[in-house]
C-alpha cells in the first residue's frame, strides 16, 4: 500500500483548502443570485432579472473548475477516509449549488417574462417575500457552515426548511381555491415560484446534512444527502 509523503500531504491539503474556498464562493454567489431574483420578482426589476440570468450562466465556469479540482484531489493518491468523504461530499455539494443557481434563474425568468407587469399579485407578495427571506437565511447559514462546520446548526436547517414547506403549502391552497381572484396565468406562475423557492431550501438542507456526514461519518437520522434524484425539470 502506498502512503503519502509529507510533501504530497501538503499538496493535498493545499488543494483541499482551495476546493473549500471555491465551495464558499459558490455559496455566496448563489445567495446573491437569489436575492437579486427576488428583487426582480417583487419589484418588477428587469435589470435585476437579467443580472441573475447572466450570472447563473457564468457559474458554469465555477462548476467546471470545482469539479476539475475535486478530480485532481482524488488522483493525488489514496486519501484517508475523512479526506475522501470531504472530496466526494464536495462534488455533490457543487451539484446542489448548480441546481440552486438554476432555480434562481427560473425565478428571474418569471419576473422578466411578465415585465413590466409584476408577476406577483400585491396581496400575495408578503408570502413570496417571506419565502425569499427564509431561503436567504438558509443560504446564510450554509455560508457559516462552510466556514466553520457546526453539527447543531446543520441539523437546525431542517426546521427552517419545514417553515418553507408550510409557506409553499399555504400558497398552493390559495392558488387552487375556487374563489382565486387573480386569474390562471398568475396561479401557474405562483405555483412554479413556490416550487422554486421550496426546492432551493431543500438543497440547502441536503448540503447541511453533508456537513453532518463530514463531521460524524454518519448520515443524519431521518435526513437525506441527495434531493437530486427526483428527475424534476424544476431542479
Amino acid at each position: 500500500m502506498r502512503h503519502y509523503s509529507r510533501g504530497m500531504r501538503t499538496v493535498f491539503h493545499s488543494k483541499l483548502d482551495e476546493f473549500a474556498g471555491q465551495l464558499a464562493s459558490f455559496c455566496a454567489t448563489n445567495a446573491r443570485l437569489l436575492d437579486r431574483a427576488s428583487v426582480a420578482l417583487l419589484e418588477a426589476d428587469e435589470l435585476a432579472a437579467n443580472e441573475v440570468i447572466d450570472g447563473a450562466a457564468e457559474l458554469q465556469e465555477l462548476r467546471e473548475g470545482s469539479e476539475q479540482l475535486a478530480f485532481e484531489l482524488l488522483l493525488l493518491e489514496s486519501p484517508v477516509a475523512r479526506d475522501l468523504r470531504q472530496v466526494v461530499s464536495g462534488i455533490y455539494i457543487v451539484e446542489h449549488f448548480t441546481r440552486m443557481a438554476a432555480l434562481a434563474g427560473h425565478i428571474a425568468r418569471v419576473a422578466r417574462r411578465r415585465h413590466p407587469i409584476p408577476a406577483v399579485p400585491e396581496p400575495i407578495a408578503p408570502i413570496i417575500s417571506e419565502l425569499a427571506r427564509r431561503d436567504a437565511a438558509l443560504a446564510g447559514h450554509l455560508q457559516e457552515l462552510l466556514a466553520k462546520p457546526d453539527v447543531e446548526l446543520a441539523l437546525s436547517l431542517e426546521t427552517e426548511d419545514d417553515a418553507v414547506d408550510d409557506l409553499h403549502a399555504d400558497l398552493m391552497r390559495k392558488v387552487s381555491a375556487e374563489d382565486w381572484p387573480h386569474g390562471s396565468v398568475a396561479a401557474v406562475d405562483l405555483a412554479l415560484l413556490a416550487r422554486y423557492y421550496e426546492r432551493f431550501a431543500d438543497h440547502t438542507v441536503s448540503i447541511a446534512n453533508r456537513v453532518v456526514y463530514l463531521a460524524t461519518g454518519e448520515r443524519p437520522e431521518g435526513g437525506t444527502l441527495s434531493h437530486l434524484d427526483d428527475g424534476s425539470v424544476l431542479d
